[in-house]
């Protein structure tokens, strides 16, 4: 499930923060430090981000309206209200909002979210996160949330972990610590749980046995009842629920559809092709280059992403981050006549040479950032951004998320680029399985021996074999970069952590040097079309 609020998302909050009604830590008749029924209007909420809010009676927990949050082009974007005087940092409160969503996939994540600040910087802390089944209410509800200490500017809100479908909030309240807020009843996706209580126990037996024998059983099953995870309610599920509470097993399969791993047909000894000279040229398939805005650990920023044709965001996609060199920017590899990436890739898409997949053209230039530091601002905020709103492997942002699908995401780049190629290498490794470093070298380590022992020891730090991470180095023979990178490439050739061929089904290290070629846009964007089909086919296990 998918994803942390990437920084991207500060300025505009901020922004929308600033203008939000504060609710105060009043306590009503009831006890409620805050109660918004959305009975009468809004409650001073706002729409966070592009996201519009208004009360709607088209559907309700409780009473006759809801909050209705529509227009929303990223997950962070949704329903918000600034806390105001009274709810104090340090302090323990019971938090408790009710949520629903008619339209889209079966089950979506969904994170009741604190944004403050801590004197220096925008943080966000998750108050209450459940994934709730579609067209039904659902609770989220911490009865013991501490507001962090020293936070102030605070502000809460509804936001998904993936995507930007409209949603329903009712019925939101705020008490002391520790105070059981009702709320909805059920509608949260736990396999096994048909009777929608939070446990799985006897008296869901009892329904599903009553349930196979249903007419229209398929009708009345929910997501729960398909603990099998092959889409249907059948017999299979009931053996399985059943052993699962008698305690023959202590967890469902996990039979959902796998990515299949690409079938493909390495060269142990790849050698440097041109792509044809009509690739750069437009594709009558052509994919779509977006520039999107992000504010991260360096300010505000801008990168271009690439989707291919046909995009569909109910997919996943692999994902590429290809950084530019010294002297350019975010726009070098789609803008400029030696560069035109995105034809290539277009072209090599439509002939079946690559599988479809999103690539990311970010920026290492900006206030106290360069190439060999960038790896801090990619784990922090590029990635969280991207994969927040566009559909990788990664099911949402958390660490362990991102890890999970580091075979799926790749970084790359030319000469400055190279080096925080590099880098990324040694610090992001456990986020990152694909590795492209285009003419030029580690700058970590003394010598040739030192920047190879360095990259080594940051496999070993990070528990990785080397069939866990992919290297594909290419350099031209004539490039300014050469006499630096390749006696790097011959000492890692002798560390156990690198194995050295371009088949990647036997090995995972390669190096690629084109004779003749010097440091120049115009000769790499080749060696991008060689590597880049070479990657995202091995699984890491």
């Amino acid at each position: 499930m998918k994803k942390l609020l990437s920084l991207a998302a500060a300025a505009l909050a901020l922004s929308a923060a600033s203008v939000m009604p504060s609710a105060t830590a009043d306590a009503d008749d009831a006890g409620f430090l805050m109660s918004c029924s959305f009975e009468s209007g809004e409650d001073g909420w706002s729409g966070r981000g592009g996201a519009s809010i208004e009360t709607s009676n088209n559907t309700c927990f409780d009473g006759n309206s809801a909050l209705y949050c529509s227009n929303r082009s990223d997950s962070w974007n949704g329903a918000a209200i600034e806390l105001g005087n009274g709810f104090n940092a340090g302090e323990t409160y019971s938090f408790s909002a009710n949520v629903r969503y008619d339209s889209g996939k079966d089950t979506s994540l969904y994170h009741f979210t604190m944004q403050y600040n801590n004197g220096s910087e925008t943080n966000y802390t998750k108050i209450a996160s459940a994934t709730i089944i579609k067209g039904k209410w659902a609770q989220l509800a911490n009865p013991k949330f501490t507001i962090p200490a020293g936070a102030s500017d605070i502000s809460v809100y509804i936001e998904t972990a993936k995507g930007t479908g409209d949603f329903f909030v009712d019925d939101v309240k705020i008490a002391a610590e520790g105070t059981a807020i009702d709320g909805a009843k059920g509608g949260k996706y736990i396999p096994g749980d048909l009777c929608e209580d939070g446990v799985v126990d006897t008296f869901d037996l009892i329904c599903a046995r009553k349930l196979i024998v249903s007419p229209d059983k398929e009708a009345e099953a929910s997501v729960n009842a398909d603990v099998y995870n092959s889409s249907e309610y059948a017999v299979n599920d009931l053996v399985l629920l059943d052993g699962f509470i008698s305690g023959k097993i202590s967890e469902f399969p996990d039979n959902a559809p796998k990515a299949e791993v690409t079938p493909f047909e390495y060269e142990a000894n790849k050698q440097f092709k041109e792509a044809p000279s009509n690739y750069f040229n437009s594709c009558e398939q052509q994919g779509k280059v977006t520039k999107e805005s992000y504010n991260g650990i360096r300010g505000n920023k801008s990168l271009y992403v690439y989707t291919p044709y046909n995009y569909d965001p109910e997919k996943k996609y692999n994902i590429f981050y290809l950084m530019h060199g010294g002297g350019e920017n975010e726009n070098t590899l789609f803008f400029q006549d030696d560069t035109m990436i995105q034809n290539m890739l277009d072209h090599m898409i439509m002939n079946g040479e690559l599988e479809p997949l999103i690539v990311v053209t970010p920026t290492f230039n900006g206030t106290g950032s360069e190439a060999g530091n960038f790896y801090e601002e990619f784990r922090k905020s590029v990635v969280p951004f991207v994969e927040g709103k566009y559909s990788t492997y990664a099911e949402s942002t958390s660490p362990e998320d991102l890890e999970a699908s580091r075979m799926h995401r790749a970084y790359g780049g030319f000469s400055m680029g190279s080096v925080s190629t590099w880098a990324v290498m040694q610090n992001d490794l456990d986020i990152v399985g694909y590795l492209m470093p285009l003419s030029g070298d580690h700058w970590q380590g003394e010598g040739a021996y030192g920047k190879a022992r360095s990259l080594a020891d940051a496999v070993d730090r990070f528990g990785y074999t080397n069939r866990q991470l992919f290297v594909f180095a290419a350099t031209g023979s004539d490039d300014i970069a050469y006499p630096n990178v390749n006696p790097q490439i011959d000492e890692m050739k002798k560390m156990s952590q690198f194995k050295f061929t371009s088949d990647f089904s036997d090995g995972n290290f390669y190096f690629m040097v084109a004779p003749g070629k010097t440091h120049w846009w115009g000769y790499v964007r080749h060696y991008v079309y060689d590597a880049l089909p070479y990657f995202f086919h091995e699984t890491g296990e």
